[in-house]
């Protein structure tokens, strides 16, 4: 019980702003302000949100209002993701920019729609260089509260908004919230499936163009390829693309089933074979040639994960009677069953600091996402809409994205792990599937 408690108000810590004292400004300045703040804990239910606002960025002559306009709406986007915001919709207020230095009355407009806080701003392009000037605004009493101004290339726009967003949830939260990084995915229609990249804040880029199945993406522990099983040659064998160049490699296949790669350190593979006539995890050097076999159990043994030390793997196994996660050392020894609780558990995903497993577990007529220790016992739902599957974890373990049915189609969302807010990031034609979020 004690337990409970201590997770429910871990849950619901938000950071709010009673008063802004003794605020100092310099001219030109690239700190944040508001070093008299005060703050207090609410303990309250997550439904009590920030509200915020976010109108378009303003530039000089108010010239090129597309692109205000695109990065005000990634700011509505991250803080979406974040969890810790109700952002409030342009259409209900005048979202004609306020700039940098916007007015009291401005602000106060904001201010009796109910919000509570106002990011304003500015850009400015110039010899191939873009300048952001991004404020946080208290606009009941007109006070800024934290701002930044950042300097980079022409298209670094929505890079540099995510950074001040992120710096927002810092100063109200003491935790950055913005999942940042690529993302590989499944795209495609039921017989034909490729592998796509989407940097989150930007457009998805196709990486294969097999034109038949395409599976279970999974990065190098460098980030420089993306291991992936494909049906390419007639049976499902494994192949390496470096998503800079585009070159794709085939890996040596052993039998007619090569499935569910997984990387770990030191350039190791784990993956699924039928070399001896069974589904056995076997583990295999970068080129595909087999180092090791880690499974001996008569029956399916699949969807392998490292462990952050590479000295262990979660994976999946119906030796139980049905699809269980069990966890074993890589350097052998006798497998440990880890989830009781339901009766169908797959997709274990590791977390990069180790100490949870996520899993996608039956639930009614579709999956959720549990996280559990890698112990055991403990295990906690993280998803509740729609049916989700797939975990992935972000590098900094704060998000997980999963493919999931809530908004009618199977797309890819990123879910925060603490809030459970979720946040839709692919909108392609057919489904997208199989999340794998890139180490770094």
């Amino acid at each position: 019980m004690q337990q409970q408690q201590k997770e429910y108000w871990e849950k619901f810590r938000l950071v709010i702003i009673v008063s802004l004292v003794f605020l100092i400004c310099g001219p030109g300045t690239d700190q944040a302000w508001a070093q008299g703040r005060e703050y207090i804990d609410v303990k309250a239910p997550l439904a009590q949100k920030y509200v915020i606002a976010v109108p378009r960025l303003m530039s000089p002559g108010d010239a090129g209002p597309e692109l205000g306009t695109a990065l005000a709406t990634q700011a509505n986007q991250d803080l979406k993701m974040s969890g810790y915001f109700t952002v409030l919709d342009p259409a209900a207020f005048d979202a004609s920019p306020i700039g940098p230095s916007p007015g009291t009355a401005s602000l106060h407009k904001l201010s009796a729609l109910g919000c509570n806080l106002v990011i304003a701003g500015g850009w400015q392009k110039q010899d191939q260089q873009l300048t952001l000037d991004l404020k946080l605004f208290d606009p009941g009493s007109g006070q800024m509260i934290l701002g930044k101004r950042y300097r980079g290339g022409p298209d670094d726009g929505r890079r540099m908004v995510t950074q001040f967003v992120n710096e927002v949830v810092l100063h109200l939260t003491g935790e950055r919230g913005i999942p940042q990084g690529r993302l590989a995915f499944i795209s495609g229609s039921t017989d034909k499936k490729d592998l796509f990249l989407l940097d989150l804040g930007g457009t998805p880029r196709q990486l294969t163009r097999f034109g038949t199945l395409t599976l279970t993406p999974a990065w190098s522990a460098d980030g420089q390829e993306i291991f992936f099983c494909s049906y390419r040659g007639g049976f499902p064998a494994l192949y390496a693309v470096n998503p800079a160049s585009g070159q794709v490699r085939k890996l040596t296949s052993h039998g007619t089933l090569n499935v569910t790669p997984a990387a770990g350190p030191g350039g190791l593979l784990a993956a699924t074979l039928n070399k001896d006539g069974d589904q056995e995890i076997y583990l295999l050097d970068r080129q595909g040639a087999i180092k090791k076999r880690l499974t001996q159990t008569p029956g399916i043994d699949i969807s392998p994960t490292f462990s952050p030390d590479g000295q262990n793997i979660a994976f999946v196994s119906n030796r139980a009677g049905s699809p269980q996660i069990f966890v074993m050392p890589v350097g052998g020894g006798q497998p440990r069953r880890l989830t009781f609780s339901g009766s169908y558990n797959v997709s274990p995903a590791w977390s990069p600091k180790g100490d949870l497993i996520a899993y996608a577990g039956r639930t009614g007529r579709g999956f959720q996402i549990f996280v559990i220790s890698p112990q055991g016992g403990g295990a906690r739902q993280v998803t509740q809409e729609g049916s989700n599957e797939n975990p992935t974890w972000s590098p900094d373990g704060g998000f997980i994205a999963v493919s999931s049915t809530r908004g009618g189609k199977t797309a890819i969302y990123v879910v925060n792990v603490k809030t459970g807010a979720a946040t839709q990031v692919t909108n392609l034609a057919g489904s997208q599937t199989q999340p794998a979020w890139a180490p770094k």
